[in-house]
C-alpha cells in the first residue's frame, strides 16, 4: 500500500526519533485509552517497504481489544537497510516502545528482509530476554540463490545492499555472518514462528530458506507478499502473539462472512 508519510517521519510516534527512522504506534495515534495489558507487538517491514504495510494488522488487532500502546511499526530510514542499520534502529525503537508501554518485552512480526534484520538485532545486542514471540514471514533465513547471483555480479548497493549477507552458499564462506547467526537458529526463551509461501519467487531453488530449526514452521499456498497480507496469515500472526484464537466471542469478534473470506 502507498504511504503518505516519509520514511523518517516521526509524527506518528510519541517520542522524537531525531530523523533516524519513522513509524507509528501508541494510544494517541490509534485513538485508544493509554496503557498496556498485553505484550506490545512491533511490526518490521521488508525491502523497500515501510510501516504502512502493517495498517491492516493494527486494525485487526484493535478489533480484538488490543490497545494503542500495544501496537507499533517501524520504518527504516533506508528502504533497503543493511543488517547493522536495522539492528541499530531496532535497538532504539524496541527500548522506546518498552519505556512508553511500561513493558519488559515485546513480540515482533517481521516480513522479508526484516526477518533477518530482527534476528541480527537479537543476536548482536543479545536481546533475547526482551522478546516474547517472533514471527518471521518469508524471511531469507538461509539466504537465496538470487542474492548470491547478485553478489557475484557486484550488485551490492541500493536494493541489493543485503546481497552479500543473504547468499545461499553462506555456509561455505569462512566467517560469514549468516553462518554465525544460524549456529543456533532459535536461541533464547523466545517462541519462534515462520510462514513461507509456496509461490514465492524470491526462494527459487531454496524453498526452505525461511524455515528455522526449532520453530513452528507453516507453509501457505500464496506468494511473497501473501504471507503478510492474506487473512489466514494475519490470523496465524494474531494467534501466535496474542496466544488466543482470533475469533473469540469474549472480544465480540466472530468468524468472517463467507463472502469476506472469498475476497481475501
Amino acid at each position: 500500500m502507498a504511504c503518505d508519510h516519509g520514511r523518517t517521519d516521526g509524527s506518528r510516534l510519541p517520542w522524537n526519533t531525531g530523523g533516524l527512522y519513522g513509524g507509528w504506534g501508541g494510544h494517541a495515534f490509534h485513538g485508544t485509552e493509554p496503557g498496556s495489558e498485553r505484550t506490545p507487538v512491533v511490526f518490521v517491514h521488508g525491502n523497500q517497504r515501510d510501516a504502512c504495510d502493517w495498517a491492516p494488522h493494527a486494525e485487526f488487532f484493535l478489533q480484538r481489544s488490543y490497545l494503542g500502546d500495544e501496537l507499533w511499526a517501524v520504518s527504516f530510514r533506508d528502504g533497503s537497510p543493511s543488517h547493522p542499520e536495522m539492528a541499530t534502529t531496532l535497538e532504539d525503537f524496541v527500548h522506546r516502545v518498552c519505556e512508553h508501554a511500561g513493558a519488559d518485552s515485546v513480540s515482533l512480526v517481521a516480513h522479508s528482509l526484516g526477518v533477518t534484520g530482527v534476528r541480527w538485532w537479537m543476536s548482536e545486542y543479545d536481546r533475547y530476554e526482551m522478546v516474547d514471540s517472533f514471527v518471521g514471514l518469508a524471511g531469507a533465513n538461509h539466504g537465496t540463490v538470487l542474492t548470491k547471483w547478485a553478489d557475484e555480479a557486484g550488485m551490492r548497493d541500493g536494493t541489493y545492499k543485503m546481497s552479500t549477507f543473504l547468499r545461499a552458499d553462506y555456509d561455505r564462506i569462512e566467517g560469514h555472518p549468516l553462518a554465525r547467526l544460524n549456529e543456533d537458529e532459535t536461541p533464547g526463551d523466545v517462541d519462534y514462528y515462520t510462514i513461507r509461501g509456496t509461490d514465492d519467487p524470491l526462494f527459487w531453488g531454496c524453498h526452505d530458506s525461511p524455515v528455522l530449526e526449532g520453530a513452528t514452521n507453516l507453509v501457505l499456498e500464496t506468494d511473497h507478499d501473501g504471507v503478510r497480507t492474506e487473512r489466514r496469515a494475519l490470523e496465524h500472526c494474531y494467534e501466535w502473539v496474542a496466544d488466543e484464537h482470533p475469533y473469540d466471542l469474549q472480544n465480540q469478534v466472530g468468524l468472517p462472512d463467507a463472502d469476506e473470506e472469498t475476497a481475501d
